[in-house]
């Protein structure tokens, strides 16, 4: 098990709901019928994890968050084996499948998705309040300064609760695609072939006509004016382009070669510091990749020279 790997996980487990990634990799762990120690160890603790964070009693965004997580990890566990060399189109289809799910259950309890947004602003807004506060007491006369931005994003709570259905989605793939690569370095017999690793990442050029579509759908006049028509485009346009920016990491790694351990503090350090920037040439250089194709030009020629 690599410690990039464990290190990801950490992360994913500080930022995100643990079951979108410990439930996906105890289902696949049991399909592949597991015979080490250290993959029933995992599937028990996964499981123990995922019923525990399902026991918690809270409110509707809870609820809702629970109800599309169980059937997540549902679609995944059947459609991941039946076609394991397209791991992002596999999970595509179990993030469209769960929010099916979802929608139903919300549907047949009466619920309306304008309920949990505005469930989710109030909470979002509450949580953020709070630990601003808790900011100014501990840290005295600096708290101000340093809880400032907590204060605004509280203000700002309800339109990110509405860009909430592409933050749900983004944690699922990025939580299905850590449990299947897990999943290979636990189970005796993975049920496909290896993951590529992320200098491989691609997908279908065709995706930039949803950037294409979601842009028009915001910047065509009279179009926004169509309930829900400019929070859908906001919601596909921020998924696709941390798509694109992801293939352009992929093509920066293609083309940087072997690194050092002290190089991958280095580009991380890097960035953290200069995020946006780096993020958004990341995004250019993946759609740019769409028409360069810029690893099939790195790749070595064979062949002799006249």
């Amino acid at each position: 098990m690599s410690p990039g790997w464990l290190l990801l996980v950490v992360v994913y487990l500080l930022v995100a709901p643990g079951i979108l990634l410990l439930g996906p990799l105890a289902g696949l762990l049991l399909v592949a019928r597991p015979v080490s120690r250290q993959a029933w160890i995992t599937i028990v603790l996964a499981v123990a994890w995922c019923l525990l964070w399902l026991a918690q009693r809270d409110g509707l965004p809870g609820q809702f968050l629970r109800a599309y997580s169980v059937a997540a990890i549902g679609a995944w566990v059947i459609l991941a084996p039946r076609a394991p060399g397209k791991g992002l189109r596999q999970a595509l289809l179990a993030t469209a499948a769960a929010s099916a799910v979802t929608f139903g259950w919300m549907l047949a309890l009466g619920i309306g998705w304008g309920d949990v947004q505005s469930a989710t602003a109030r909470w979002f807004s509450s949580t953020l309040l709070e630990q601003a506060r808790m900011a100014e007491e501990v840290w005295g006369e600096a708290g101000p300064q340093l809880s400032a931005p907590l204060f605004d994003l509280a203000g700002q709570s309800r339109m990110i609760a509405q860009l909430m259905p592409a933050g749900i989605v983004l944690l699922t793939l990025a939580g299905l695609t850590l449990a299947w690569r897990g999943h290979f370095a636990l189970a005796a017999r993975p049920l496909g072939p290896a993951p590529k690793p992320l200098a491989a990442f691609t997908f279908s050029d065709h995706a930039i006509w949803l950037v294409v579509i979601s842009l028009a759908l915001l910047l065509v006049p009279g179009a926004t004016s169509i309930p829900g028509v400019e929070q859908v485009a906001f919601n596909v346009l921020l998924v696709v382009l941390v798509l694109y920016a992801l293939r352009g990491g992929a093509v920066f790694r293609a083309g940087i070669g072997r690194v050092s351990p002290m190089g991958i503090v280095l580009y991380t350090v890097l960035t953290i510091l200069m995020f946006a920037f780096v993020a958004s040439g990341l995004t250019v250089l993946g759609l740019a990749d769409t028409w360069l194709d810029f690893r099939r030009r790195m790749a070595p020629t064979t062949g002799g020279t006249k």
